[in-house]
Formats: structure tokens, sequence, C-alpha cells
């Protein structure tokens, strides 16, 4: 797919726990830039769908100071406890994104 020269794919995402609760579903479809890794889709694309709980989904999901992401020494965002799953494995955040890959995004389990 292509919008004005820039290529595009589509990624599925699946959402748990209080993610799901915050956003209100279970999974979504998004159409983004191919080349985005799974970082963009976290900090911009599910916050641009999302404005109404963008912020809180940011506080949630990335561990932040005065409201700026705290980034690794690589630039990518630090994420909280969260697990984010790409077609089964287990995920980086700069990995980059594919046409039809699927996306959990799961929060941190309890144990005992």
């Amino acid at each position: 797919m292509s919008e004005n020269g820039i290529c595009k794919i589509t990624v599925k995402t699946r959402y748990f726990g209080k993610l799901r609760e915050l956003l209100g579903v279970k999974n979504e479809t998004y159409v983004i830039e191919k080349g985005a890794a799974v970082a963009d889709l976290l900090q911009i694309y599910i916050p641009n769908k999302h404005l109404n709980v963008s912020k809180i989904w940011r506080e949630t999901l990335f561990r932040t100071l005065k409201g700026e992401y705290l980034q690794e020494k690589n630039g990518t965002p630090v994420l909280k406890n969260y697990l984010v799953i790409v077609n089964g494995k287990s995920a980086q955040l700069k990995d980059c994104l594919r046409e039809g890959d699927e996306i959990a995004i799961m929060p941190p389990f309890g144990g005992g």
C-alpha cells in the first residue's frame, strides 16, 4: 500500500489487562509506515489513535520523568514491566515491523 509515495504496511495489535481496559478494545489494526519499529507503534500510532488517554497510555507503558520518555543509550524508550510479543516471539522496541505482524502487549504478571 502506498500513500503519497510512502509505503505502508498493516499490523494488528492485541491488548491485555490494564491496557485493554484503558483503550476499551481487545484488538486493533494499524496502517503504519514501512520500516516503523515496535517503539513507533507504541509511542506514536497507538497514542495518536487514542488521544483521550494518550497521556495515561504513556505513563502506564513507559518509564517517564516529568512527562518525558526515559531512553536507553540507543534512543529507544524504557518500558515498564510490559512484554511485547510479535508473532508469538518476544520483541525489542527497536525491531522493525512487517506486513501482517501481530503484536500483543502484555502487562507484568504476578506470581507467588
